[in-house]
């Protein structure tokens, strides 16, 4: 062979080969320019913070509403806890009637709201005004936060408190 064809042949096949590694080496290099590009992350400006609303548990924004039953043995639970604005409803299970009213016994008066919705009473709101039969329910929202006794006024024995926080 002559040594220009040589030559020829020697510059060809390097060319493959460079073309080869062109191929291969070139898109590897792609994606991990397109990869660089795209995992650059932009941090927000910490010098002012953003301001969060603290969460707040839904019992403590809506207003709760517990069951206290009346039976011959008396009210349970016979101590109740719950928030200002709570509801408590007082359902007679019993086939006797029953008549919740706030302490003391006969005054009603130890619960300080009075529109004087009682008037043969004349005591606080926290009273039922009458007997409740069997099924029958009296419902109040508790306004005014403290300790409050309340009894039967029919079963003055039969007692109990609410803890309004």
């Amino acid at each position: 062979m002559q040594r220009g064809a040589v030559i020829g042949l020697i510059v060809a096949i390097i060319a493959v080969v460079i073309i080869i590694l062109l191929a291969v080496v070139l898109p590897n290099n792609q994606d991990k320019t397109i990869t660089d590009t795209t995992s650059k992350i932009t941090l927000p400006d910490t010098s002012a913070p953003t301001p969060f609303p603290s969460p707040t548990p839904e019992s403590e924004t809506t207003p709760q509403t517990f069951t206290i039953e009346i039976t011959s043995a008396g009210f349970s639970p016979k101590t109740l806890e719950i928030k200002q604005g709570d509801t408590v409803v007082f359902l007679n299970k019993d086939t006797s009637q029953h008549w919740t009213a706030s302490a003391q016994h006969p005054t009603h008066k130890v619960y300080p709201e009075s529109t004087g919705k009682c008037p043969v009473i004349g005591g606080s709101d926290f009273d039922a005004c009458k007997g409740l039969k069997q099924g029958e329910s009296f419902s109040f929202v508790f306004n005014v936060k403290g300790s409050w006794n309340y009894h039967d006024h029919l079963n003055p024995g039969l007692f109990g408190t609410i803890i309004v926080n």
